[in-house]
């Protein structure tokens, strides 16, 4: 069962420079090979410092640093698990559970691969230099990982078995979707969504390449805009959202429950996240084409409503 945000908790902002690494997240992090460091947005032991900044409702995610040859041994979740390389090379391995056997996959930048509940995975730098992995989990309430060996964690069906190697998206080939929005027609609204993982509350569906991957328990793109364009004032009634730049300055916007208006500018990694209910937006800050990052914590979103009236462009 999803737990909505409260709306007494405030939209939020995270500099990336401010996330104190957490270089024991589990006793394997001292050992040679397992050596990594985790920094976390959203989520994680609500007993165990250092503490995210939000402690998670509908997801929760983070950075893992790891060294070269190094990474997570095998272990497995309750939940989905996305991980998305955002600096150098990343193997992701894990274990078949119809013949046992391990396979595994190699991950570029911006690449990501969909886990699926109780599967048994685990993940190692393969570049020359330090590497950061990205995280997404599908539920945001913590519960430790289940190592190999320690126990059983989520059962997994070999009738409903969802194979990781059809759950990888290659950056490459997530083509950009120039039209999901009416108001991307605006010279200020001009964007290409790369749509790794479901539909994130398109207006449009069925016009211009679909999602990557079908719908799960959140949904993320990256949007890429030119220079000044990007998204207008909307509400997600529904559901929390977050924003995290992975290239250029981004201007996150919002207005707050007295009609106030704010925003914030975020650099490389920094992230904004908003509960629903909020109106909020952003645009490309950089002198140059940049990357947003847009997770939204449930899949099959609504649409967004808007705070003008956009209807003429439905035509």
């Amino acid at each position: 069962m999803t737990t909505h945000t409260s709306k007494a908790v405030p939209t939020t902002i995270v500099r990336f420079a401010e996330i104190i690494p957490d270089w024991a997240s589990s006793p394997d992090a001292r050992e040679e090979g397992h050596h990594r460091a985790v920094y976390r947005y959203i989520g994680g032991s609500p007993d165990k410092e250092p503490k995210a900044a939000l402690p998670g409702w509908e997801f929760a995610n983070g950075i893992v640093m790891a060294p070269p040859g190094n990474g997570a041994p095998l272990h497995s979740h309750g939940f989905e698990e996305v991980f998305m390389v955002w600096e150098g090379a990343f193997e992701v391995f894990w274990v078949d559970p119809r013949d046992g056997e391990t396979k595994n996959v190699e991950l570029g930048r911006y690449d990501a691969i969909r886990m699926p509940p109780g599967v048994m995975r685990g993940y190692k730098n393969t570049g020359d230099e330090d590497g950061f992995l990205y995280y997404i989990h599908g539920r945001g309430a913590y519960e430790p990982p289940v190592f190999q060996g320690e126990g059983e964690g989520t059962a997994v069906e070999n009738d409903s078995f969802v194979d990781p190697l059809t759950q990888v998206v290659r950056y490459d080939d997530c083509p950009k979707n120039f039209q999901v929005y009416h108001e991307t027609s605006l010279p200020e609204g001009v964007r290409g969504i790369r749509r790794y993982i479901g539909h994130v509350g398109g207006e449009l569906e069925g016009v211009g390449p679909p999602p990557s991957l079908s719908e799960g328990e959140f949904s993320f793109v990256i949007n890429e805009n030119r220079v000044g364009s990007g998204a207008p004032l909307h509400d997600h009634p529904d559901l929390e959202e977050a924003f995290i730049p992975l290239e250029s300055d981004w201007t996150v916007f919002w207005t707050d429950e007295r009609g106030d208006s704010h925003q914030a500018v975020l650099g490389p990694w920094d992230m904004c996240w908003a509960p629903a209910g909020v109106q909020r937006g952003f645009r490309n800050t950089g002198r140059g084409w940049g990357k947003l990052h847009v997770i939204q914590g449930q899949g099959g979103a609504l649409p967004p409503a808007y705070d003008q009236d956009y209807s003429h462009l439905k035509n």
